[in-house]
């Protein structure tokens, strides 16, 4: 009989349509679930984060510490670019005015960082849950106008490292003021050793001497010394960093450095303290994990400079590093946001501070530092006051790395400080 083929072909389209009906409805052909060639169909491509950093001494550890977030995060990547730190600022803002910037860059603390959020470059990170667990002094090099702006990732200090066992065969105990620090440099020299180490072929190296006589010569005594300065109250002439000058100058006419610091380089004299032919060197905390490398067996220790009289209290320089902040414009600001939470969690921080031998800058993590660094730490406790370029206007700190070393190839520390007051009163007219 005829009816019957002719329902059971109906029958048959119509599981066919109740079928595609289904395998829609579950996300099959058309869906992202199938395999049909719309764009719906294709599985979402991974977010790229573009860095671009200063290769400071926290890049080494960088790519394993981004390797693990892209493992817990496997729908971001991360593209990481360095550059060297004097090219960096330089670098960084072509990349911002030509519209080619990256999604995370490195910013300076304190003063540095705010042209970038002047010109609008930087986002607002106020919100974010890492900000209550950073320490004032991280948070306050970290925000502007009351707004934080960069995650600080470790701290950094400024001070004397030193050979221990050259002191043990001396006899040499640890100065705690600047004639004990005087006494020990020429007995060091006596015995036809160099006493300190400076590499000012490096311009960067010609401020780490001021930087750790500051604190105790002036901030110790006068905290508003900065403020002042804005304020046109006070100027570098005639205030203590007359005799500063006189004092670290005097350290190499009595040939307590090495010879010729202006033609050598600071890796030279690390290569050199390496060897145990240099006693000590003025520079930050970071290096010690440098000099160990050279040398595993150097018995190190870490004190702040003494530059003090019988009695006074020791300042100590020091300064929370900020990581980097996050473009204002990114394309990606919930990504970006999440890689800074990992970063600031409490293991990757911990991973960070351990690696680059740094103070922690958050609340509730606790670095585990070298054990050269245990008096300089408990002497962090005194007291302390930033590194001074992240207070003065940006105009300052080049004209004091050229003008320290015009004084040490025999220029007046007259002129020396007359050009910074210059460029200071230049600079605050421009913020």
């Amino acid at each position: 009989m005829r009816p019957f083929p002719c329902f059971k072909k109906m029958s048959m389209l119509s599981a066919m349509a109740a079928l595609a009906l289904t395998t829609t409805a579950c996300g099959g052909a058309g869906e992202t679930g199938g395999t049909a060639g719309t764009p719906a169909d294709k599985q979402k491509e991974p977010v790229t984060l573009k860095l671009y950093m200063a290769n400071t001494s926290d890049m080494a550890v960088m790519p394993e510490v981004n390797r693990i977030f892209e493992e817990q995060n496997p729908g971001i990547k991360i593209d990481l670019q360095t550059a060297p730190v004097d090219q960096f600022e330089t670098v960084i803002k072509t990349k911002l005015a030509s519209g080619d910037a990256p999604d995370i860059f490195t910013i300076y603390s304190g003063t540095k960082k705010d042209s970038f959020v002047k010109a609008g470059y930087l986002m607002d990170l106020s919100d974010q849950p890492w900000v209550s667990r950073l320490t004032d002094g991280a948070k306050e090099v970290s925000s502007k106008d009351g707004k934080v702006y960069g995650l600080p990732n470790r701290q950094n200090v400024i001070g004397v490292i030193y050979n221990k066992k050259i002191f043990n065969n001396l006899g040499i105990a640890i100065p705690t003021n600047w004639d004990e620090f005087l006494a020990a440099c020429q007995k060091i020299k006596d015995a036809g050793i160099t006493p300190l180490g400076l590499g000012m072929k490096d311009q960067f190296v010609t401020q780490l001497i001021p930087y750790a006589m500051a604190p105790s010569a002036i901030y110790r005594n006068q905290p508003d010394f900065d403020n002042n300065m804005y304020a046109g109250k006070v100027t570098f002439t005639g205030s203590p960093w007359e005799q500063m000058m006189k004092d670290y100058l005097e350290l190499n006419e009595k040939g307590y450095f090495n010879k010729d610091p202006l033609g050598t380089s600071n890796d030279l004299v690390m290569q050199t303290m390496a060897s145990e032919k240099i006693a000590m060197t003025v520079t930050l905390h970071g290096r010690i994990a440098a000099l160990r490398t050279a040398n595993s067996n150097l018995e190190l220790g870490m004190f702040s400079l003494p530059y003090v009289k019988a009695g006074e209290k020791i300042w100590v320089s020091s300064m929370p590093a900020i990581y980097g902040g996050i473009y204002a414009k990114t394309k990606h600001p919930a990504e970006a946001k999440k890689y800074f939470e990992f970063l600031a969690s409490q293991e990757i921080a911990q991973t960070i501070l351990k690696a680059t031998n740094s103070f922690s800058v958050y609340k509730d993590v606790t670095a585990e530092l070298d054990p050269a660094l245990k008096d300089i730490t408990e002497e962090l406790k005194v007291g302390s006051y930033a590194f001074l370029d992240s207070v003065w206007p940006n105009t300052v700190q080049p004209i004091m790395f050229q003008q320290i070393q015009n004084v040490f190839a025999g220029k007046k520390i007259a002129e020396m400080l007359t050009a910074m007051d210059k460029a200071f009163k230049d600079g605050a007219a421009l913020q």
